[in-house]
């Protein structure tokens, strides 16, 4: 069961990237996008460092292209979701993420042929209903305003990248597909960068090298989370690899009730007795949907 293992790591991952963002977002950066650029160089940078150390298992020129279109609906998804985000509030939008695990369950039912048994099927929706339940401030508010459709092509965008990756594994291993949608993704992030680098220089000059201290290590953090999302989704269904790393809000929500009490300068975040029920609930549901799946 190292697919759980990984999946949750990955989990644990992207909740600490998703609060550094939020604080560079908010602290350093008017325009949400321009930290992408850094997970583009780090990304392209990574895949220099496989290819040194381990090369690149053979992939027909299909296959390579593929692999690069999945690091570009990887960016897509960002983008989107940046573009969702002008337009709603974030506690609004971030629930909406969580239904990704059910767009793959039905893409990688159709295309992976990947069937399970009701229980299982009972889990994935457990923990996609308490992601979006323990990610919500107080109670669901859902608008389906044009940041929804934005939200929803984001979704479909990682889906995408999701069902491609696990299709390519078949191919190549793990750190081959890694390399190769990390150069994806740096070709999709050359119109950000394009657009934003600016920003980031002046950025950088304005606060000194802590922003690129920071943003690096950030982007590392996350960089570890793809890697161990691509290693669990070549041992196991990517269907459940991916509702599993839906308890990502649980320790988002961890960390933020940490933060809040010991370093309340960096976030604080207000939480009432009707929020503390809520997110009990949600986490008791993603607590037994992950007993279900695994």
């Amino acid at each position: 069961m190292s697919w759980v293992i990984l999946s949750i790591l990955a989990a644990l991952c992207w909740s600490v990237v998703n609060m550094v963002d939020k604080y560079v977002v908010t602290k350093w950066f008017k325009q949400p996008l321009v930290p992408v650029i850094m997970l583009g160089i780090i990304g392209l940078l990574a895949s220099f460092l496989v290819y040194l150390t381990s090369g690149f298992t053979f992939l027909s020129y299909s296959k390579m292209t593929l692999a690069l279109l999945t690091g570009i609906f990887y960016v897509l998804m960002s983008v989107f979701y940046f573009k969702a985000l002008k337009i709603e509030e974030v506690s609004r939008i971030i629930p909406l993420f969580y239904l990704s695990p059910l767009f793959i369950l039905f893409l990688a039912a159709i295309f992976l042929g990947e069937v399970f048994t009701l229980p299982k099927y009972l889990g994935i929706v457990l923990l996609v209903i308490g992601a979006i339940l323990i990610s919500s401030k107080n109670r669901l508010k859902l608008n389906f305003s044009k940041s929804f459709g934005w939200m929803m092509l984001s979704v479909i965008s990682s889906s995408i990248s999701s069902l491609l990756t696990k299709y390519l594994l078949d191919f190549a291993d793990y750190w081959t597909i890694f390399a190769y949608t990390r150069i994806g993704a740096a070709i999709g992030i050359i119109p950000i960068a394009y657009i934003y680098l600016p920003e980031l220089i002046n950025t950088v000059r304005k606060h000194g090298k802590k922003v690129v201290a920071v943003m690096s290590a950030n982007e590392i953090l996350n960089l570890f989370a793809v890697l161990f999302i691509i290693i669990a989704t070549s041992i196991g269904y990517v269907t459940l690899v991916h509702a599993l790393s839906a308890i990502q809000p649980f320790f988002v929500l961890l960390f933020v009730v940490i933060l809040s009490i010991f370093y309340p300068s960096i976030l604080k975040e207000e939480i009432g007795k009707s929020v503390i029920l809520l997110k009990l609930l949600a986490i008791a549901l993603m607590f037994i949907g992950a007993v279900l799946i695994t």
